[in-house]
């Protein structure tokens, strides 16, 4: 590291622009994210996501009478495949296989084929489907069905039948999923753009040469413990959630061996998750209860946009940390006990509740996952200096003291090597490569 002479008190030396390199590739990211945003908004709104059919089935020969034109082989073939399925349905004590009744027949019975033909606007089949008329508005007015009929040997199967069975699936298939990826890829592009325009948050007077122990073994074991789980956690979540779109491209049986790993591997690393969260709650919680400091440090966001060194005071954990202390404790505490829900099914909860456990599961998820992406920002390339709090558990002493002021002071007033270098005078040495 090269070094200059002392730069006098409270000159800034280091600024954000000086790191060209994060910025180029800040700029290459955020072109990237900015093109994958724009496909998934044509994706939300262009209505690729509907279920559209492309051919349509008939019969030629019903009973042994020819049928005719395709439209009237459509609707005798529905018609005989309604009528065989609800005789199905019905009680097994009028029509189901018991010894003192016959089974109901086939819909279509030997020398009766298919017929497929295109489909010239199946579109307009989803659009039709999607508009309730009378019939079905009454249908599924909020009392009026409660629970199907199923013949289905186990005793929440007419559950499947139900009005709010339609509300479940949009929420899943739907909201939640484009939640998801709007709020990962617009904030993973904002936070490109940021760096590409801004630059990393420097540490404004450069190194001083002098450290601050800021973590010691067992909160650094513990936070490297609890990410990788949530990280694990994160990517068998998005391939269950997104592996269809993007990982299909890559042949069925990638598909296959990753939605088997992923839903093997999410209950994994459930434990040692939890674990984590528990102990950083013991360890962090009294330090990251809200203060006056917090509504000062957010007013003036956190000194990120400014290199001039002069920062909002804070303790040990300013205001946005405390932020993602929070998200990581009562979020990862709602994801747990979620996940926990839906990992035994019917212990707790009937379908109808765990329809709804797992789709907070999905929202909850991605929004945090989002928020992560974020500290995962901060503690890398975001900031100089940051990234080794976690790994080796020292900070230089101005980086410290520039984003920890009060928490600096505390360590002094207990040990003197720790006196910021401001109130001694004592003048840190000044380097120009801009490392981590």
């Amino acid at each position: 590291m090269s070094r200059t002479a002392t730069p006098p008190e409270g000159q800034v030396v280091v600024h954000g622009r000086d790191f060209t390199a994060y910025r180029v590739w800040g700029a290459i990211a955020a072109l990237l994210l900015a093109i994958a945003l724009v496909v998934e908004i044509v994706f939300l709104f262009g209505g690729r996501h509907q279920t559209t059919p492309e051919v349509r089935w008939g019969v030629s020969v019903i009973e042994g009478q020819q049928t005719g034109d395709l439209e009237r082989q459509n609707r005798t073939l529905a018609a005989e495949v309604l009528k065989q399925r609800t005789q199905l349905q019905e009680d097994r004590a009028r029509s189901g296989p018991a010894p003192a009744s016959d089974a109901p027949r086939y819909a279509l019975s030997q020398g009766e084929l298919l017929t497929e033909s295109p489909m010239n606007d199946g579109a307009g089949l989803t659009r039709s489907w999607a508009t309730a008329d009378s019939a079905t508005s009454d249908m599924l007015r909020q009392g009026q069905k409660v629970v199907g009929t199923s013949s289905l040997p186990y005793a929440n199967a007419p559950l499947f039948e139900r009005p709010n069975a339609r509300d479940w699936r949009i929420g899943l298939a739907d909201v939640a999923t484009h939640i998801g990826a709007i709020a990962l890829l617009g904030f993973s592009f904002l936070l490109a753009l940021l760096l590409a325009v801004r630059g990393r948050v420097p540490i404004a007077k450069g190194r001083s040469g002098r450290t601050v122990k800021r973590f010691n073994f067992l909160e650094r074991a513990n936070h490297w413990m609890t990410a990788l789980s949530f990280i694990m956690l994160a990517l068998t979540g998005l391939t269950i959630a997104f592996g269809d779109t993007l990982i299909r491209p890559f042949g069925k049986d990638v598909l296959g061996w990753s939605g088997w790993l992923a839903t093997w591997g999410h209950a994994i690393f459930v434990p040692s998750f939890t674990l984590g969260v528990v102990a950083m709650a013991l360890m962090w919680t009294w330090r990251n209860l809200p203060s006056r400091l917090d509504w000062e440090w957010l007013k003036r966001g956190g000194g990120f946009f400014s290199d001039s060194g002069d920062n909002p005071p804070a303790r040990k954990f300013n205001a946005g940390q405390k932020l993602i202390f929070w998200s990581a404790f009562l979020g990862g505490g709602l994801m747990i006990v979620s996940g926990l829900l839906l990992m035994f099914p019917y212990y707790w909860l009937d379908l109808e509740a765990m329809s709804w456990a797992m789709l907070t599961h999905a929202i909850i998820g991605a929004l945090l996952i989002t928020v992560f992406v974020g500290h995962i920002y901060i503690g890398t390339v975001g900031m100089q200096g940051a990234f080794w709090a976690m790994w080796g558990g020292d900070v230089d002493l101005n980086w410290a003291e520039e984003h920890h002021e009060l928490w600096v002071r505390e360590l002094g007033e207990h040990d003197p090597k720790h006196t910021p270098a401001r109130r001694t005078g004592i003048q840190p040495v000044v380097g120009r490569k801009s490392e981590a």
